[in-house]
């Protein structure tokens, strides 16, 4: 298995200037800044010997989960949870397992501080048992736990619940964008609407842990 709780290989997290349009509520003007996390938290934490684990689910698990992966990890990295909240991503769909990473999505992601995995997980009774909480990022994850309810003793939220009024309830899948949509384009619409919502699903661990 590939995914591994938080390691102490820290992403440096960097924005950069971004293309194109996108619905994700970045300002497209800005400056390369650093990416962290405001809305740290002491209080509620579990404590240190109980590892907490939030399972981060797309279609192939290839591209969209390991970026949350990663970004979720830099953002625990960074906060009172680091230590104490483990981060996987895998695909419901099992044709995908032990799939590599989408390899160009992997050199994108380098320009942003995040190192993906080498491998795809698929989301078996085991992971989907361990986790206490799983946010699912397409439609196609949100009916795999449906079915699977099960094996799930952790809470289930779509990564849209944390995302701005207004905007997608799934991040867009990199496979099936419209043809006029330069590939590049879609990766950092993706990157940036993945860490929006992460930043939003940092703030609320208090609550959901």
């Amino acid at each position: 298995m590939t995914n591994k709780p938080n390691s102490k290989n820290t992403s440096n997290i960097f924005r950069r200037p971004r293309k194109g349009n996108s619905k994700a509520p970045h300002n497209l003007n800005a400056k390369v800044t650093g990416f962290h996390n405001p809305w740290r938290s002491s209080k509620d934490l579990p404590a240190e010997r109980d590892l907490k684990t939030i399972l981060f689910l797309s279609k192939r698990g290839m591209t969209r989960a390991p970026v949350a992966r990663e970004v979720m990890r830099s953002l625990i990295e960074r906060s009172d949870w680091f230590g104490k909240v483990g981060v996987v991503s895998a695909g419901v769909t099992k044709a995908y397992d032990e799939c590599p990473i989408d390899r160009r999505m992997k050199e994108f992601c380098k320009e942003f501080g995040y190192r993906l995995q080498a491998r795809s997980s698929f989301a078996n009774p085991s992971i989907l048992a361990d986790a206490d909480i799983i946010v699912t990022l397409d439609r196609e994850s949100q009916e795999f736990v449906g079915l699977q309810k099960h094996s799930i003793r952790g809470k289930i939220h779509p990564l849209g619940v944390f995302m701005a009024p207004g905007c997608e309830p799934y991040v867009q899948d990199p496979y099936e964008r419209d043809e006029d949509i330069d590939v590049d384009v879609c990766y950092e619409d993706i990157i940036s609407s993945i860490e929006y919502g992460c930043t939003k699903l940092s703030s609320t661990l208090p609550t959901l842990i």
